[in-house]
């Protein structure tokens, strides 16, 4: 059942696409626009050309076919599963969709030579195994597994029951015995 109405969707979900699309954009812009031997040691300049720990990086053409078959997908599984789902979801959404955009930007402008993949900028060395050395991130990224984290959180959330109708009986309707009905 949902928990809020249809008209309560815009508030959670519009914001968090456009808030995670513009602060990926503008952030990978900013720190690209630093020359690499100014940036501080925990941010890097490093193009992914593939999907996360740069899987398929050998396949630049399918990851991009993929991120555009899979952006309107997700969007409609929005609409249909989880818009009227509350506002966790809408936001887990909104995150996930904004850090895809913002991703699938980079993604297409590489396909048109403007830079050799999706910009990463993020560069943690926690210096213990397995974050020894963590993959090269960006805002989208983190913007992505946050959403996803949340429906992890709303799939193990224990669900309320549904109300049931109540049921009508003999003794429950005192015109029932006058009535004749059962």
């Amino acid at each position: 059942m949902p928990s809020e109405t249809p008209t309560r969707w815009p508030v959670w979900f519009i914001p968090a696409v456009l808030v995670t699309l513009l602060t990926d954009l503008l952030s990978k812009s900013l720190i690209f626009a630093i020359p690499r031997e100014q940036l501080p040691r925990w941010l890097e300049h490093h193009y992914n050309t593939g999907v996360a720990w740069s899987l398929l990086a050998d396949w630049p053409g399918l990851v991009t076919l993929l991120t555009i078959v899979l952006i309107p997908l997700l969007a409609w599984l929005w609409w249909r599963e989880y818009r009227q789902q509350g506002p966790l979801a809408n936001l887990a959404f909104g995150l996930i969709l904004g850090g895809a955009l913002g991703n699938g930007y980079d993604r297409i402008l590489a396909r048109f030579g403007h830079w050799p993949g999706v910009r990463d900028f993020i560069h943690l060395d926690l210096g213990f195994w397995p974050l020894d050395p963590f993959p090269t991130f960006n805002v989208a990224d983190s913007a992505i597994t946050i959403g996803f984290a949340c429906l992890l959180i709303l799939a193990w959330r224990p669900r309320p029951a549904l109300p049931t109708a109540p049921s009508t009986t003999a003794n429950d309707d005192p015109h029932a015995a006058q009535s004749g009905r059962p």
